[in-house]
């Protein structure tokens, strides 16, 4: 099954989908920070990917862009947020301090594959709006 790392940069959001072998497959993709782009992202790689395509973000990214894990669970996507303070210390420990946003996205994309840090990785969980 494959996996997209989202990363969160000031321009929009670099998001890269990596096998289950952790190899990047295809471009890195950039969407803009408006619903309308994260939609068209969103789309595009579950078009490419297939709908079973898991998403991982941190819970910085969710808590400056919420618009972004809402629309995923809108459209069904399996969404799991990771500690932006563990994913810090990952980068310091690979020496990837200063990490194109692509290859920041693709270690997050790589994590489900880390049996020592499934659990660390949470599904998202958004509360719905009664009225």
């Amino acid at each position: 099954m494959a996996t997209c790392g989202l990363w969160l940069t000031r321009r929009g959001v670099v998001a890269v989908v990596a096998d289950d072998d952790g190899v990047a497959r295809g471009p890195a993709r950039l969407a803009a920070r408006t619903a309308e782009a994260y939609w068209a992202l969103l789309g595009d790689v579950e078009a490419h990917e297939g709908l079973d395509c898991r998403f991982v973000m941190t819970d910085e990214t969710l808590a400056t862009e919420p618009r972004l894990g809402k629309l995923a669970a809108q459209r069904g996507a399996h969404v799991l947020v990771v500690s932006r303070v563990l994913v810090d210390g990952l980068r310091v420990i690979a020496g990837a301090s200063r990490a194109p946003p692509k290859r920041l996205a693709l270690l997050l994309a790589r994590l489900p594959l880390c049996a020592p840090l499934v659990q660390q990785l949470a599904p998202l969980r958004l509360q719905l709006d009664l009225l």
